[in-house]
């Protein structure tokens, strides 16, 4: 994780060979009094200056300032492949993170995904699989919070941080629409552990063989 409390400095290549690269920071939300963030995360090209960056998309509701992370995650073509992330946190129990797919063109950073957004109950991973795309796959799971079997239940089921059944997607870079799109998407049939018993939540691994089904 970044800290709040200051900025990080990675280097991360942006051309088409190993020796063209460029200086890239992380640089968190300004925070607020509590636990919260008044301005969004911002990742930035160069040393200095704002000119050159990347925030995620917010609202009055939802700031993702905390927590901004950068990581090369493979290439589109010659260009690498970053997946930035920033979290919401509204002071309780659940955040909200926001993920996008970066890539550098014409000297700006350029979000290759559409709207992906997960709770703390969640995971994802990223998989290369030859015979679906020559380029990384993002796999996403997020839980599904039946309310009806909580209140069914008296609150001895489905609780916040209980076994829950999951949501997953998948997406796949695009040529054509030079995008990733979410190509795969289904609720499992069994239900996952979730933090009132594990500090990971481990989904996807299990899940793979039909992700893979339906990308095919």
């Amino acid at each position: 994780m970044i800290s709040m409390l200051r900025t990080a400095i990675a280097t991360i290549a942006v051309g088409s060979t190993a020796m063209c690269f460029a200086q890239v920071r992380v640089i968190p939300g300004e925070p607020e009094e509590d636990c919260g963030a008044r301005t969004p995360a911002r990742v930035c090209l160069g040393t200095s200056g704002t000119d050159h960056c990347f925030a995620p998309s917010s609202t009055n509701l939802y700031i993702f300032g905390l927590e901004p992370e950068a990581v090369q995650i493979g290439r589109i073509d010659t260009k690498p492949l970053v997946l930035f992330s920033a979290t919401f946190s509204g002071c309780g129990s659940g955040t909200l993170t926001d993920y996008s797919l970066l890539i550098v063109n014409n000297g700006e950073f350029v979000n290759l995904a559409p709207v992906i957004r997960l709770s703390k109950q969640s995971e994802y991973k990223v998989w290369r699989v030859p015979e679906i795309s020559r380029y990384p796959v993002l796999a996403t799971a997020d839980f599904i919070w039946d309310f009806k079997a909580l209140e069914n239940s008296g609150g001895q089921e489905e609780t916040h941080f209980a076994r829950h059944r999951y949501h997953v997607q998948a997406y796949v870079y695009d040529p054509v629409a030079h995008s990733y799109i979410q190509k795969a998407a289904f609720d499992t049939v069994r239900k996952y552990k979730g933090l009132d018993e594990t500090d990971e939540i481990r989904v996807l691994n299990s899940e793979k063989s039909e992700v893979l089904k339906r990308l095919r």
